[in-house]
Parts: structure tokens; C-alpha cells; sequence
């Protein structure tokens, strides 16, 4: 798994931020795809490999992203302006989310990177949203320019030209997806690989409100504040003696609203 992340992050991908769209049509095909319920895909460099998988579900704002690692599956559950949970990567506690970046760095956006570019290259690829495919659009594009792809409205990214993709997008209960995607890195030329299922059908999250917080690491949301030229971090619970569950964290929700 770590050598294959390592692959991903050699893709020719430049972050931009705070750049405006404006008219450039390839940043909102992610968004187009970002209204899911559940995305799986796994990311090979050598067709039927197996690979990494990478699984996202979202029900009511809250995620879980799910991948494996060479330690076991990792879990990051998100609880929208209250915390981020860690399982599996051998740390455990309550944390600010300032404390919690020494443990996770930018682990977080890399595996949001990882939906991006599969959303992308599936909008891309049919020119168009989920309406757009009404049975199976197969996809053979080549692209000498760079594009710059939309990962939120005020984030963004580059794939750097020349590239290519071809497979295809297939209806169904699910969408499934199978593409091949061409990119130089220092100068040669170097395949990659997705298959997957995207759906927006009804999905329960596998996390129950009397879980407990033993196995996680929890990283606090707060708010900034600046004072005399300095900045302090306040996070939204001080005092995290009485938290000891999912359902302790999630009761959170209201003051955070």
C-alpha cells in the first residue's frame, strides 16, 4: 500500500488556491460526480492488478473513508464541524486538530485527492453528469493541454499535459467504471489504472452511537482566533473527560451548528 501511494503522488498533479474557474468547463466535472452516496474504486499501475482500494461513504454530511494499508484497514470517520476520527494507524486519544496534524499530516487530503480524480475522470470522460449516462459511454480522450480540476470551490488542482484516458462508464443499480489513464512523469510515459462503483442509493455508515472512542484517535474541530498579531486555536469541547462515545462526540453537533 505505501508503495503504491507513493506511485499515485508521482501523477503530474499541481495544487492551486484560491483560483476561480471561471470559464474553464474542466473544473466542475468532479462536482458533477460529487453527490454520492458511496464511490469505491481501486487504483492499480498494471491492468487486473489488484491493487489499493479506496472506499467513500457519506450518509446525512458524516463520511467514512475506508483503504488498506500494510498494517490493516485504516478508518477515517468525519462528524462535519465536531472532529475527525482515526482507526488504525496506531495512535489513539483525544486531540485538537491542530495537535492531531504531527500523527496524520496531509493524509486526509490525499485520500479526498484520490475521490477527486476518479470523480473527474468519470465527468470527463462522458462530457456530462450521471443523467448523461443511460446505458454505457465508452471514453477515449486525448488531451495535449493541461486541465485544471476542481476539488472544492476554493481548491484546485492540475493534471499536467499530455494525457489520456479510455474505458468506459456503465449504468446501472450502481455505475460501474472501468479507465485506463495515460500521464508522463519524469519523461516516460506511465499507465494507470481505476475500476469501480458509484452510486447515490441509500447507504448506513458501519458506526454505531455507542461505539466507543478507545480505538480512535480523535482530532477536535474548533475555531481560530487572532489577537495582537497572533493566532489561537479553541476547540469546540475543552473539558473531554465525558467523552467516551460516537454518540458523546455526535451530541456535539448542536453546538457546532
Amino acid at each position: 500500500m505505501d508503495k503504491f501511494i507513493a506511485f499515485l503522488l508521482l501523477m503530474p498533479v499541481v495544487a492551486i488556491a484560491g483560483d476561480d474557474c471561471g470559464k474553464v468547463d474542466s473544473c466542475s466535472y468532479s462536482s458533477m460526480w460529487s453527490k454520492f452516496s458511496q464511490l469505491t474504486v481501486t487504483y492499480s499501475d498494471k491492468e487486473g492488478e489488484k491493487g489499493s482500494t479506496f472506499d467513500y461513504v457519506v450518509k446525512d454530511r458524516e463520511s467514512l473513508i475506508t483503504f488498506d494499508t500494510q498494517n490493516g484497514k485504516v478508518h477515517i470517520y468525519s462528524i462535519p464541524g465536531v472532529a475527525t476520527l482515526w482507526r488504525g494507524i496506531g495512535k489513539t486519544g483525544i486531540k485538537t486538530s491542530q495537535a492531531c496534524y504531527e500523527d496524520v499530516r496531509d493524509t486526509y487530503a490525499i485520500m479526498e485527492s484520490y475521490a477527486v480524480r476518479a470523480l473527474f475522470f468519470i465527468g470527463f470522460g462522458v462530457k456530462g453528469g450521471p443523467e448523461k449516462v443511460t446505458d454505457t459511454i465508452n471514453i477515449d480522450i486525448e488531451n495535449k493541454e493541461d486541465t485544471r480540476v476542481q476539488i472544492n470551490p476554493g481548491d484546485h488542482m492540475t493534471i499536467r499535459g499530455p494525457w489520456s484516458l479510455k474505458g468506459y462508464v456503465k449504468k446501472g443499480d450502481k455505475f460501474t467504471f472501468k479507465i485506463s489513464h495515460k500521464f508522463m512523469a519524469k519523461g516516460e510515459p506511465v499507465n494507470m489504472f481505476l475500476v469501480g462503483t458509484w452510486q447515490k442509493n441509500p447507504v448506513t455508515l458501519p458506526i454505531t452511537n455507542d461505539q466507543s472512542l478507545n480505538e480512535w484517535l480523535v482530532c477536535l474541530s474548533g475555531k481560530y482566533s487572532y489577537e495582537d498579531g497572533k493566532s489561537s486555536f479553541t476547540p469546540i469541547v475543552e473539558d473531554t473527560s465525558r467523552l467516551k462515545t460516537i454518540g458523546d462526540l455526535k451530541a456535539l453537533t448542536k453546538g457546532s451548528s
